[in-house]
């Protein structure tokens, strides 16, 4: 898309200082004028953008405090003397919307999934404050007394975003089907899949974990109710299998699954002592062998009540909801701190993202 004539610099140069720019310097040079406005707001430029930085991007966290409002951190990886790590919060403040957030159900690419009191769905951007509303669809469950599970992901063959709502009742330990729908962004619209293979109501009602293309859930196969750990493959639509750690047998259904890095990695209390946490790398996506384990144990953590969260940084520190507390845990020192934070949290749904261009409408609206 052409520009404006520069007096001293060739298009081409400044079209190359703009692609190297951060996200909030570029939201302040679509200030600069319309013809700016226009070509920093178009999806191609997005795409380009965020190509180049997604590998350089620190990733940034974002919760749901008990006021139920949504705060992002940025990690401080400076240790003070007392020995805890700080974390900077930053309130995400849109105007038009109530502060009742109960859960954040997926993160993509700079896009946010996150659910409120009323379990409306909004699709945001905590970087540029954007946001879009997903809009309802015909639920074949009563809303009711029944369970929803949902998932963020990106199909680079289609290149939509994708939402994806998992939801099952049970009527006296009699279990309904669980039924699969998909929200695509750019299409704008709902549409309902055949019902898992799978049984998901024997596992916490968390939101699917983004690795590899797919989403991730633990579940039981039908009919002998064995532990699975389960991908929803998004370029096809379809489920399928991913290996676990020969070591933990059958057991996933205590376990929770995380993405540290982009590698799928899963987590458990169960130890003969109680007195740590186990987690498992999944170095190579779909091979058996590849699982790595790792162990936390320090006497001053209630680890009974401990799961993984995300990693921090370029190093190899993992952030842990300890007793709803949040710990910062170094795999190679083998180290725990306290993460210091202004606001008080519930962590339980917190995700981790970037920082992007992409617009929440993706493709059906332009930034701008």
């Amino acid at each position: 898309m052409a520009m404006s004539k520069a007096e001293f610099l060739p298009e081409e140069l400044i079209i190359d200082i703009l692609y190297r720019l951060p996200v909030k310097s570029i939201g302040r040079c679509r200030c600069v004028s319309k013809h700016w406005r226009n070509f920093l707001s178009h999806p191609q430029f997005i795409k380009l953008h965020f190509n180049l930085h997604v590998h350089t991007q620190e990733e940034k966290f974002i919760i749901i405090t008990r006021q139920h409002e949504l705060h992002t951190i940025t990690f401080n990886h400076h240790i003070p003397q007392n020995g805890e790590i700080g974390g900077i919060s930053r309130k995400v403040n849109f105007q038009q919307l109530s502060h009742n957030w109960i859960s954040v159900a997926g993160s993509c690419n700079g896009l946010v999934l996150v659910v409120d009191r009323e379990n409306l769905k909004f699709l945001i951007n905590p970087t540029t404050l954007k946001h879009h509303q997903i809009p309802s669809f015909d639920l074949v469950l009563p809303l009711q007394g029944s369970c929803y599970m949902y998932g963020l992901g990106y199909n680079v063959v289609s290149d939509d975003y994708k939402v994806v709502a998992l939801s099952y009742c049970c009527y006296n330990q009699f279990r309904i089907a669980t039924c699969v729908d998909i929200y695509y962004v750019r299409k704008g619209l709902w549409e309902k899949l055949e019902n898992s293979p799978y049984d998901h109501s024997h596992t916490d009602s968390v939101s699917g974990v983004l690795v590899n293309g797919a989403l991730h859930w633990l579940t039981h196969r039908i009919p002998e109710y064995s532990s699975a750990i389960v991908a929803f493959d998004l370029s096809v639509d379809k489920f399928s299998e991913v290996p676990g750690p020969t070591d933990l047998q059958d057991y996933c259904f205590m376990c929770k699954l995380a993405a540290l890095k982009g590698y799928l990695c899963i987590s458990t209390n169960l130890s003969p002592s109680m007195d740590k946490i186990i987690f498992w790398i999944m170095k190579e996506y779909g091979v058996k062998e590849s699982w790595t384990k790792f162990e936390i144990k320090d006497p001053n953590l209630n680890v009974c009540l401990g799961k993984l969260l995300c990693s921090i940084g370029d190093d190899d520190d993992v952030l842990l909801d300890v007793n709803e507390e949040l710990v910062v845990y170094n795999m190679t020192e083998n180290w725990c701190k306290d993460l210091l934070l202004d606001v008080n949290h519930i962590s339980y749904e917190g995700r981790t993202f970037v920082d992007s261009l992409v617009s929440p409408y993706f493709g059906r609206e332009t930034e701008g």
